[in-house]
């Protein structure tokens, strides 16, 4: 006779892996650092996803000419906006976990300066195109066109600093939320305003739902997360002293973000000065991907400047959790796409299959951009961006420099070789100074106690 607890093994050792499963979930949702990564990862999976669908939707219901326009004022916006930011969202994500009384303040700072020279940018190269471009280029805008389109570039750069006060004060997870409703409004709007069938009224169905997000998201920041102000109003002033570590702060994280935008945005020009758009384009369905796996790095980074404001002392333990958590991720998905990129690349077409090995090789540089990624991030919470911006200088001088020098030799893969160098030297040198501040953080920095001692002086 069998006995009952011998009856149904298999469901009770189900029962302890979906408790054990369940269990390691929540430490993790539980953990903000991992939850703040996580949260950034779904939402730069649900944000691709949505806006690939609004460009497909977009082709079918309007015109290839509206599309072409639409997409050049979409990226305009978006190329402005990015500029008036000068990497601002860095400097609340390290300096706003500490705020406390005056997080509001700080936060409509630096509203006000993103807006105001995200519209003074944008106001300035429409005078350009009214100036220089033809008559009848699609970019010259009427007077109420232009307006729009200046409110519109305001309305990103806010759009997107939402996004970074969100992440500092721990509320990582209203991100995707955030960028999916916006992700499903554009694509109603844009049914409501496909009657029109103009490139406008494409760009409106962006920017309106854009626009209408954001008093709703300042709502939620200023009357339930930001910490509200105690005391008189001169106690909520940013003092001099304040004030001076955040120029110091940006103005090297804003150097450090112009040189990686370089690095980043330029090669593709070059190479298709040099090489030919053909050959771009297998650099650019390479780049596509490799940027995809950038972001998930840079989607824990942004947690780590978080959490390392909230309690430097454990700085050492954050980056490892970081390290651990970003590689768990993209070491197994960059092999496997090392295996599938030949099926992958033929999905765009038999005449991308030349672009397979430059996709492996690019694929590769994204291990050692990793350290470099994160390394950034530790000089946010130390506020040494100036030893971060000198990294991400070489990273820019010596890739553009060999792009020049290898393109016409060596072609496309000796340009993608050049890289995996370039990242690979980067992260040397990043991983050694994140190596330091692990032993520093075991062992203590006996460096003042040396010094004390070669004086005379009691350590």
């Amino acid at each position: 006779m069998v006995s009952h607890t011998d009856d149904h093994p298999l469901p009770a050792s189900a029962a302890q892996r979906f408790g054990g499963l369940r269990s390691a979930a929540s430490r993790q949702l539980a953990n903000p650092l991992s939850r703040g990564g996580l949260a950034l990862l779904v939402n730069t999976g649900l944000t691709a996803v949505l806006g690939f669908a609004y460009w497909v939707i977009a082709a079918r219901l309007f015109s290839t000419y509206a599309v072409g326009v639409a997409g050049a004022l979409v990226a305009a916006t978006t190329l402005f906006s990015g500029l008036g930011q000068l990497n601002l969202s860095g400097m609340l994500m390290r300096f706003l976990p500490r705020a406390e009384g005056k997080s509001r303040r700080l936060v409509l700072l630096t509203y006000a300066y993103a807006a105001s020279v995200s519209t003074l940018l944008a106001a300035l190269s429409l005078a350009g195109i009214r100036y220089f471009a033809s008559p009848r280029s699609p970019l010259r805008l009427d007077e109420l066109q232009a307006a729009f389109f200046v409110l519109a570039v305001a309305a990103t750069a806010v759009f997107t600093i939402q996004d970074s006060v969100l992440i500092a004060v721990r509320k990582a997870v209203w991100v995707p939320v955030e960028n999916g409703s916006f992700g499903a409004a554009k694509i109603a709007t844009l049914f409501l305003l496909a009657p029109l069938g103009t490139a406008f009224a494409l760009f409106g169905a962006w920017m309106i739902p854009l626009t209408m997000t954001i008093p709703v998201i300042s709502a939620a920041l200023f009357y339930r997360f930001l910490p509200k102000a105690s005391g008189p109003r001169r106690a909520t002033l940013l003092g001099r002293r304040t004030r001076s570590r955040i120029i110091r702060f940006t103005a090297g994280d804003a150097t450090g973000g112009l040189f990686t935008q370089a690095w980043t945005y330029l090669p593709p020009v070059i190479i298709a000065s040099t090489l030919g758009a053909s050959v771009n384009a297998l650099y650019y369905i390479s780049f596509l991907f490799s940027s995809t796996i950038d972001q998930i790095a840079a989607n824990f980074s942004s947690p780590l400047t978080v959490e390392g404001a909230h309690a430097p002392e454990e700085i050492a333990k954050l980056i490892r959790s970081t390290l651990r958590h970003i590689y768990a991720i993209i070491l197994p998905t960059v092999i496997v796409l090392l295996i599938t990129c030949p099926w992958l690349v033929r999905a765009f077409g038999d005449k991308y299959a030349g672009a397979v090995p430059s996709m492996r090789l690019l694929l590769i540089a994204c291990l050692p951009k990793a350290i470099s990624i994160v390394y950034y991030a530790y000089c946010r919470v130390q506020r040494t961006t100036h030893r971060s911006a000198i990294v991400q200088a070489y990273v820019c001088v010596t890739t553009l420099l060999a792009i020049l020098l290898l393109a016409h030799r060596f072609k496309l893969v000796g340009v993608c070789l050049a890289i995996v160098a370039v990242q690979t030297t980067a992260a040397g040198a990043s991983g050694l100074a994140l190596r330091r501040e692990l032993r520093i953080a075991k062992y203590g920095d006996n460096r003042q106690g040396r010094h004390r001692r070669r004086r005379g002086m009691p350590a």
